[in-house]
């Protein structure tokens, strides 16, 4: 599903933030990189996901070139960045229902998505509060689901447990091991060794 061969990273300045990595992520694995802050795992799943470009090296996703096929690589990725990333002035509900928008879930199925991801993120009884008025824990299950919204085929987790509690955080991998059982395939950042 994934296939980085000697990639590498410089960053304006000279900072070397991946000199030549190489893995593989096969369909339906979870692969966690570990490693502490400044390693380049940050690094690695913004070059997967195509938001920086590499200076050498190459991604493959779903055997297709990143650089080259962006458009159709998002549409298989679900990415949950470390940054929480939600709008605070939205509901659960109106959150899930703008990003199946985005991504183009069809509209006849949104209702039955959204419904599906917040059972699976356990925020039914939250759903008309506002995101601002959650937990730490409850924003990133919401981040969580709202990656899966759109049948993602990889998902991409950068530091999904960042500042949750132990409950929440026994939740959030149930949710992954779940996506797994389902066939999705799982790459993941942590800073954690019982974790990885």
């Amino acid at each position: 599903m994934v296939e980085v061969s000697n990639l590498t990273h410089i960053y304006k300045g000279g900072t070397k933030a991946l000199d030549s990595l190489s893995f593989s992520v096969k369909k339906g694995e979870i692969l966690g990189l570990l490693g502490p802050n400044g390693a380049g795992k940050s690094t690695t799943v913004k070059l997967i996901t195509g938001i920086l470009r590499p200076e050498s090296g190459s991604v493959k996703v779903s055997g297709h070139e990143v650089s080259e096929n962006l458009d159709a690589i998002r549409k298989l990725i679900g990415f949950m960045p470390q940054e929480t990333a939600l709008y605070q002035d939205l509901t659960a509900q109106e959150s899930l229902e703008y990003h199946a928008d985005l991504y183009g879930v069809p509209e006849s199925e949104v209702q039955i998505r959204v419904e599906k991801m917040l059972q699976l993120a356990g925020l039914t009884h939250r759903k008309d509060d506002l995101v601002r008025t959650y937990s730490g824990g409850m924003k990133r299950r919401l981040a969580l689901v709202r990656s899966i919204l759109h049948d993602s085929e990889l998902l991409i987790l950068d530091e999904m447990s960042l500042g949750v509690d132990v409950q929440s955080r026994n939740l959030i991998w149930n949710q992954v091991r779940s996506l797994r059982d389902e066939g999705r395939t799982i790459l993941f950042c942590t800073n954690y060794m019982d974790e990885a």
